[in-house]
């Protein structure tokens, strides 16, 4: 087998979103201060906590949005959405002028130096369970009424976090997790592999119950991945007319743009991508297995370059062959040269 623990380590790197994340974190704190600095939010015990999946640490490139999740945590339900929705635009239009678009949900502020924008939405405590959930604005109809919705995007950043820490690829390592690192490559696949939806926090949810429910203890990412996009290929028939349940609210299921044609469309896919996967797990020849996995992970998307996220080793051709010269190769041999670090 062919785990090419180098290659993953770098296409890891190829897909983290260096620049981005620092571009997201400004926008993020410039969009907090102005916030933070309003004396009826300060009232209503304003906290905000980054949510989606720059939040969670398992975004890829590009981060295009940022969601900041903006708590108010002495808020009763007296509070209506729309008039706190109101007062959020002006406050942030004061602050980033011609800058800012009310949205059905949220405000969008772009920042065009930045090539982001954020989404600031805004919550309350739950009316059932304050302790534990909140709520945030329905869709707002014409006539400007709206309600609240349960929603609880916290809790699946405390289980993101809870899974990388549980799965290992070294047990003696505990900053070896595998979890995130999964959800990352999992996202990429789905770029390459499914035209639109269902869209990646979707999958990301499934990656979260197919670790739940497999327990799965594998010592390489590459070994994982065949593991993980297999049962993702199975469950996804399954969600034709209702989603994966929701890991963050009990009786709940996840939501999809995706239509029934989309989601059984992207099982296809993702059952190739599967079994590629398995098929370049299991080549004894290093190149050919290389290539294979070029092909399952594509190239980077939104970038100004797209370029390959899986790099070829350097003995390797672009057609999977070896090439005569340099670090000689023979059929069967190992991936990774003794004393690397297996765990990429």
């Amino acid at each position: 087998m062919a785990h090419l623990a180098e290659s993953f380590k770098a296409a890891l790197s190829q897909i983290e979103p260096e620049d981005d994340a620092k571009n997201a974190q400004e926008a993020h704190n410039q969009v907090t201060e102005a916030l933070e600095a309003d004396d009826r939010l300060k009232r209503l015990g304003i906290s905000t906590f980054l949510i989606g999946s720059y939040g969670r640490h398992v975004s890829i490139k590009r981060v295009k949005d940022v969601d900041v999740f903006v708590r108010l945590t002495n808020a009763t339900s007296s509070l209506r959405p729309g008039d706190i929705l109101d007062h959020v635009t002006e406050v942030l239009e004061e602050a980033f002028p011609d800058r800012v678009e009310r949205q059905h949900r949220s405000v969008m502020i772009k920042f065009p130096d930045l090539d982001l924008s954020v989404d600031v939405v805004i919550a309350r405590p739950c009316v059932d369970h304050p302790g534990d959930h909140w709520q945030i604005p329905e869709k707002i109809e014409d006539d400007g009424r709206a309600s609240w919705v349960e929603t609880n995007p916290i809790k699946m950043a405390e289980l993101t976090t809870a899974a990388n820490k549980d799965f290992l690829l070294d047990p003696d390592d505990k900053k070896s997790g595998i979890y995130v690192r999964m959800v990352k490559l999992i996202r990429q696949v789905r770029r390459n592999w499914v035209d639109d939806q269902p869209g990646g926090y979707y999958f990301e949810v499934l990656t979260y119950h197919a670790f739940q429910d497999l327990q799965p203890d594998e010592s390489t990412v590459a070994s994982y991945l065949p593991v993980i996009l297999g049962e993702i290929a199975e469950r996804l028939p399954d969600y034709v007319d209702e989603g994966p349940d929701d890991p963050t609210l009990d009786d709940r299921t996840i939501k999809t743009k995706a239509t029934a044609e989309q989601i059984e469309a992207a099982a296809d896919r993702i059952a190739e991508a599967a079994a590629l996967a398995k098929k370049a797990l299991k080549e004894k020849d290093p190149c050919k297995s290389a290539v294979q996995w070029r092909d399952l992970l594509g190239e980077t998307q939104n970038t100004e370059e797209s370029e390959y996220v899986f790099p070829l080793p350097d003995y390797c051709n672009p057609d999977g062959s070896t090439k005569s010269s340099g670090r000689a190769l023979v059929k069967g041999a190992p991936a990774v040269p003794a004393g690397r670090d297996r765990y990429a």
